[in-house]
C-alpha cells in the first residue's frame, strides 16, 4: 500500500531542542489554511500524542519501529491518512537515536526511510554562531 500524500518528519539533533513545538506550529498553521493534518510521534510516547491530537483535531498515532516493525509502522501510517491533506511525524530524542548504539534501529530517521519522507532537523544553536554552518553541512 502507497498513499501519495504529502509528509514531513520532525527530527533533532537530541531531546529538547523544540521537535514538539515546530510539530504543532506546523499543525497549527496548515489547519489554520483549511488542510486536514494527519499527527504521528515516533517512539512509545504518551504525552506529545495528546498535544497533537488537540492541535490536529485528530487522533495522533504512534510509530515505533523497534517495537511494531516496519510492516506495522506502514500500515499505521497509511490507515490513519485516508482523507487527510498532509501528515506530520514528530520525531523522538536525536535523528539517529534508536534502540540500539551502534545502528540506527529504532530511530526517527529508519522511520523516515520507510515513509520515503523528507525531515526537517530542528537544532538547538544556543550559544552558537559560526559552528552552526559547520553542522549543517556534515
Amino acid at each position: 500500500m502507497n498513499i501519495k500524500i504529502p509528509r514531513i518528519v520532525i527530527g533533532g539533533t537530541g531531546s529538547g531542542v523544540g521537535k514538539t513545538t515546530i510539530a504543532l506550529a506546523l499543525t497549527q498553521i496548515l489547519r489554520k489554511k483549511g488542510l486536514k493534518v494527519a499527527t504521528f510521534k515516533c517512539g512509545p510516547d504518551y504525552l506529545d500524542p495528546t498535544y497533537h491530537s488537540r492541535a490536529s483535531q485528530k487522533i495522533c498515532h504512534n510509530l515505533d519501529g523497534w517495537l511494531m516493525g516496519k510492516e506495522s509502522v506502514l500500515n499505521t501510517f497509511y490507515q490513519a491518512c485516508h482523507n487527510v491533506d498532509i501528515a506530520i511525524i514528530e520525531g523522538m530524542m536525536g535523528l539517529f537515536d534508536g534502540h540500539s548504539p551502534n545502528s540506527e534501529i529504532g530511530s526517527t530517521a529508519e522511520i523516515a526511510k520507510w515513509l520515503a519522507s523528507p525531515v526537517l532537523v530542528v537544532l538547538d544553536t544556543r550559544g552558537m554562531a559560526r559552528t552552526v554552518s559547520a553542522i549543517l553541512k556534515d
